[in-house]
Parts: structure tokens; sequence; C-alpha cells
């Protein structure tokens, strides 16, 4: 609706336009929904953005677009109000039109139609394969596969990849671990690996035992250092996470190692790509210190020092393998990279920029979203998380404590940059006080209407004007809200917001409940005929026409409710298996079943 009121404006505006009274018609005009429903469905302030320009007093201006706003079709009243506002009122037929456009799944209905569809990939979790995810990763994970769900449904092709950090240091480490402790687990005398950020989590004690009831003794023989322990546990490791991730929803179109990309000369080529381009006074953009090793000369383009690709020893840094895995993603004809980074990295984004900047690349083509940490809470108490030492709260716990839907939900509620809070006995609790049970609960609700509907052969063709004109401004105002829910997805996907939807969601659901406590003990009301009501000849005295559009306008809610939930990657169940306490407001009268 707000896309047709916005077309009727413009093609106004371009009118006086033509006419001489206007100078230009700007880009955006604005169109929202007033927060008090007595001001209309809709209102402007374009009069005041263009009053100046056009050399005409604000309410003067307003009055004169208003006058020509009013149509048969889109707007059937338009009322000047305060400096020079413009209250407008939908025609009448606009609303069935919405309503059976989100029934039918109409181009526009439920998606959003980009100006310029674009090919994205979206990298998101990437953790290095040394160990199980923690909730940590989870949320990036959530964050990340909600946003490509997202990124598709506004129009783009957006794609999913995870980046294996399997090669340097941390993955040195993996291995030694490994070992020491598949030497332990054979009652072999074993020194604990030199470096004392070895990995002690009882993972890798099970990674040995595993190599023991494979091979026994076989490689007792071989050093710490030997690759075969760090394949082994990588191998492991790399299973848990694809399952782990599987049993979160999350999925990904490809898979990319870092080691692979060194082995197969891509690194060593865009370096060398990199080594022959030059800053804007001709001075090479790499360069090497008298120790061999080598930098990019990122302080000359905006940074607070020159970045390492290479060490003195000649092994390539994390940077040094991420700006050719960069440029790789750049050559492989995505237009637009978003990577998912935890908060830690933040500093990491404008050395990012400078070197795509460098390889001569559009640095505005890369984006970041940061994702805070996660803290998690159990009987009110906070749970320390600590990778390395092994007390880590593993993800793939928590998913099959608390469920996938939970899950996802709860690490989408919040902004990504924000600090997020799992309480581990909410998210259980099967009630109400759930955020996700509640939303859940509201779409299993609009089921039971509709099914109770079919039960008692109601007819459910689609509402005509008549049905439509008997439906009352709280039902006219849910649906200007189903109506927003293309704009939605479109802001949301620009603004990389995926809890955007979270909160759209609650407003509806929230806005429905209020609506049908309202109904029964407020309005005395009911949507469908009620047991009492059903004596007689009931069905020649019912108003049926009120029950249709009714009933189209709940089964109009539940098409966006279940699409909602649906790109949060969070199950629309059709029932629910209890009651909550104390919701006595059950009109369709089909049990939950205990």
């Amino acid at each position: 609706m707000r896309a047709r009121v916005i077309q009727r404006l413009r093609n106004i505006l371009s009118a006086m336009v033509a006419e001489g009274l206007l100078p230009s018609v700007p880009a955006d005009l604005p169109v929202e929904r007033p927060k008090r429903p007595e001001h209309g469905d809709y209102a402007t302030n374009v009069a005041l953005a263009l009053a100046k320009a056009a050399g005409r007093p604000p309410r003067e201006l307003a009055q004169a677009i208003a006058d020509r706003l009013v149509d048969d079709r889109v707007i059937a009243k338009a009322e000047v109000a305060g400096p020079g506002f413009i209250n407008l009122r939908l025609a009448e037929g606009l609303w069935g039109e919405t309503l059976i456009s989100i029934l039918e799944g109409r181009p526009g209905a439920l998606r959003p139609t980009p100006a310029r569809p674009e090919k994205v990939l979206v990298e998101f979790v990437s953790a290095n394969p040394t160990g199980p995810l923690h909730v940590g990763h989870g949320r990036g994970a959530i964050v990340g596969d909600a946003l490509v769900s997202l990124l598709r449904a506004a129009g783009h092709e957006a794609s999913a990849e995870y980046y294996w950090n399997d090669r340097g240091n941390q993955v040195r480490l993996l291995g030694e671990s490994v070992a020491y402790r598949y030497r332990q687990a054979l009652d072999l005398e074993a020194s604990a690996p030199s470096d004392e950020n070895w990995y002690r989590g009882e993972y890798i004690a099970e990674i040995a035992r595993a190599l023991v009831e494979r091979d026994g003794p076989k490689h007792a023989g071989l050093p710490t250092s030997d690759p075969f322990f760090v394949s082994f546990g990588e191998e492991r490791i790399k299973a848990w996470i694809k399952d782990d991730l599987e049993a979160l929803g999350v999925r990904f179109d490809t898979w990319i190692s870092e080691r692979g990309l060194v082995e197969d000369g891509t690194v060593d080529r865009i370096l060398a790509d990199l080594r022959s381009r030059r800053a804007a006074d001709g001075t090479p953009l790499v360069s090497a210190d008298p120790d061999g090793a080598v930098f990019l000369r990122t302080k000359q383009l905006g940074d607070e020092k020159d970045r390492v690709l290479v060490k003195s020893s000649g092994d390539l840094t994390y940077f040094g393998t991420d700006v050719p895995y960069h440029g790789h993603k750049l050559e492989r004809g995505f237009e637009r990279l978003i990577d998912v980074w935890g908060a830690d990295h933040h500093g990491h984004v404008l050395r990012m920029k400078l070197a795509l900047r460098a390889l001569g690349k559009d640095p505005a083509a890369f984006e970041v979203v940061l994702v805070q940490m996660v803290s998690v809470t159990r009987s009110g108490e906070a749970v320390v998380q600590s990778k390395r030492a092994g007390t880590f709260i593993e993800l793939r716990g928590v998913v099959d404590e608390i469920g996938r839907d939970a899950c996802r939900f709860f690490f989408l509620m919040r902004r990504s940059d924000s600090q997020l809070e799992l309480d581990i006995d909410l998210a259980k609790k099967q009630s109400l006080d759930n955020p996700v049970y509640y939303i859940q609960y509201a779409h299993a609700r609009l089921c039971s209407i509709l099914r109770r509907a079919a039960e008692l052969e109601i007819d459910m063709a689609p509402p005509g004007e008549v049905a439509v004109a008997r439906l009352g401004a709280e039902e006219r105002e849910v649906i200007g809200k189903l109506a927003e829910y293309p704009d939605l997805i479109a802001d949301a996907a620009r603004a990389r917001e995926p809890h955007r939807v979270v909160f759209y969601i609650q407003e509806l659901a929230q806005s429905f409940a209020s609506y049908f406590t309202r109904l029964q003990k407020v309005h005395r009301d009911t949507i469908l005929p009620q047991r009492s009501q059903r004596v007689g000849d009931w069905r020649a005295s019912w108003d049926w026409e009120k029950t249709r559009g009714r009933l189209a306008w709940v089964a109009a809610i539940r098409r966006v409710f279940a699409d909602a939930l649906g790109l949060l990657g969070v199950s629309a169940p059709e029932r629910m298996e209890k009651l909550p306490p104390g919701d006595a407001a059950v009109e369709e009268e089909e049990p939950f079943r205990a």
C-alpha cells in the first residue's frame, strides 16, 4: 500500500513540476504511517521539504498537493495538518487488494523489488578447525545465515561461504596437542607442547582416544610435529563443526581452505600483483625491512601503521593470506563482500579496505557486520567461557538443550553489535514468558482459527468489498502493518540487520494478541460463531460478511508470520502441544494437547 501511495504522490508532484509549480521531485518521498490512527492511514511532510524551493508557504503548498491527491483507487481523503503535513486516508478497495495480494502471494506483496540486484558473498563463522564451535560462533553463524536469507528475499543473488583457517601456528599447536594426548592415551611417556597456549580441552583427549581405537600404537614413533596429527585432528573437528552447523540449520554454498589457496598459487599470484602496484607518488605499495619481513604500506593510505604480509621467517601472516582471499572473492565475480566478524576484529576492517584499494578494487564493495560475544546464564549464574582451558560452552550442547528454534530466535533478538545474554532457563521455558514460544504460539493460534473455520464449513472465498468494509480500525491498522512487510525486508537487508524481522513479528504478534483480547472482553465479539451461538437456524442469522473479512485478515497475518519466521530459520508450528496458563481467549474451541 505504501508503494501505491508513493507512486500516486510522485505522479502528482511530477505533474506540478511540468506545470512549473515545483522545481523537482525528490528521489525519496517521505511517506510514513502516523503514530496515531486518527491522523490517517499514511502521512507525508513532502510540502515542508519542498516549500522553500517552491517559494510558497508550507501549508499552502500542502493544500495544493492534497487537492490533487484524492482519487478512487488509492487515496480517498487528504487533509492538511499542522505546519504542512498531509494526512491520507486510503481508498476502500485498497484494503481488500492488499489482503488478496498477500494471500495469493502476488508480486510485491511479500517481497520487495531491488533497484539493482547484486551478487553478494557473505562469509561467516570461519573458525579455525582447532576445536568445536562455542556459543559465540553460534551467534555469528545465525546472523550470517539469516542475512543471506534476507538478502535473497530482497532480490539479491547471495551466497554463503565458510573460510577454513587451516594453516599457521594455531593448526600446528592442534597437531602437537593431539600427539601429546595420543601418547598419553597409549600410556607412553610424553612431554606437553612447549607453547603454553596448547589446546587442553577434553575434546583433544577424545580425538586422541579415537586415534588409539582406530590405529593403536601405529603412530607412536612419529614426532609431535608430524603433519599426520594435524590432519587427523582437523578431520575430526571439521566434521564436528559441519554437524553442529547442520543442527543449527546453517548451510553454506562453498567451503574455502586457506591452505588450499596457498597451495594452488592463488595467494602468491595476488601478492605478486600487490607488489607490482604503486602509490600515488609512484613508490611501491609493498616494501621489505632489513630482516626480510614484507609490509603493505597501509600507513600512507590512512592506517596507523604498515601491516606485515610475510614475516622475516618467510611465513605468511593472517593478513598475508586474508588479503589475497578477499581479492579472490572479487575475481569470482562477486560485486559485494560481506564478512561477519567478532567485534574484537573491528580494527581489521580499515586495513582490509585499504588492502583492497591497494589491489585496485573498490573498498566500498567490502563490508563487515560485527557480532558481540554471548554471555550465558543458568539458574541466574553467569557461565564463564574459555576455549583453550577447555571450559567453554560448546554450541552443540546449547542447541541440544534449548532447541534450534530457541537458539536462532534468541541470537537474533538484538542488534548483532550489541551485547546478548542467553538465559538457558528462559529459552527452555514452555510459556509465554519465552519470546520464541510466544511467537510460535501466535502463529499456532492463527492456524487454529482457520482450521476451526474449515471444520465449521465456512466459505473461505476471497472477501468482497462488503466483507472488507466490515473490518474495523484495529484490523485495518494491522493490514497496514502487513503491507509494510516488503519494505521491512528491503530496509533490513540494506542495513544488514536481521533482528529487524524479529522486532517486526514481535510487534505483529502483540497487535494480534491485544486485538483478540479486546474483541472478546471489550467488544463482546468473536471471529467465529461459538458453540452457544450455533443453535437453531444460526447460519441464516450469522454475519457472514464480517466473518469472511476477518478470516481473510487472519489468513493474511498467518501468511506473513510464516514467511518471516522462515527468513529467520525458525519453524512455524500449526499446533502447540500446551496451552499457556491463564490464556482463556482460545475461541476456536480446539483444546491444546497437554
